[in-house]
């Protein structure tokens, strides 16, 4: 995406960026590409020297000083990846659970709910101190007020609060996590794009968030805040 290469095959980059495949411009459909980085992109180093692009890109130098400010308010729209932590109970019960699948799908539902009461009884039998120990692993969430809540609980950690909220359900796509050009393993990605109305009301800790994004799967082209005055 040109820049550092170490930075850019980065599951979390020193920069952000959107995809937006169905902007128009005047009526015309012009697809963009939208980054944000405290430095300016190389982009000749960018697609691996493929010519992609059909426009020159257009550099904006933003003064954060000069629109953010405590109890403004502002339109916003963010693609996001809402995500939780669990405890990754399986990996204790490898044995027990090895004929039902760890995902659910059409063809495997029955078999994925079967396993997953399994998985739920079989944890009532460990201990405390297993359960403390066990790594934790980063899961979609799917339910609408799950992640209605997700968004509020990242407005109070990057000083900002929903004052109006519409937001579609979200989908999966798949995604491939690459490292010197070879595919390291596939992801599905649960994308949810917000949209509303947003209040400041911690400065220092809404440029952050602006600057460093929201959530997860910033590699993937999610987490960037775009804003316009409300």
């Amino acid at each position: 995406m040109g820049f550092e290469k170490q930075k850019s095959e980065s599951m979390n980059p020193d920069f952000l960026y959107r995809v937006e495949e169905n902007f128009k411009q005047a009526g015309e459909p012009k697809p963009r590409i939208l980054v944000l980085s405290n430095v300016s992109p190389l982009w000749d180093n960018a697609f691996n020297g493929e010519e992609f692009l059909k426009g020159k890109p257009q550099i904006l130098n933003l003064n954060l000083d000069n629109f953010i400010e405590e109890d403004r308010s502002f339109r916003f729209s963010l693609k996001a990846n809402p995500t939780k932590k669990i405890k990754n109970y399986r990996l204790l019960f490898k044995e027990e659970l090895k004929d039902f699948p760890e995902k659910e799908s059409r063809e495997y539902r029955e078999k994925y709910r079967e396993g997953k009461l399994k998985l739920e009884k079989l944890i009532q039998t460990i201990s405390k101190e297993q359960r403390e120990k066990l790594p934790s692993k980063r899961v979609g969430i799917y339910k609408d007020y799950e992640q209605v809540d997700w968004l509020k609980r990242k407005g109070e950690l990057s000083g900002f609060e929903i004052l109006n909220l519409q937001f579609d359900k979200g989908e999966k796509e798949k995604v491939s996590k690459k490292k010197n050009m070879k595919i390291l393993h596939e992801l599905d990605l649960l994308q949810v794009h917000f949209t509303g109305i947003l209040r400041v009301t911690n400065t220092e800790a809404f440029k952050k968030a602006y600057t460093q994004g929201i959530g997860s799967g910033k590699a993937f082209g999610c987490g960037m805040l775009m804003l316009a005055p409300a």
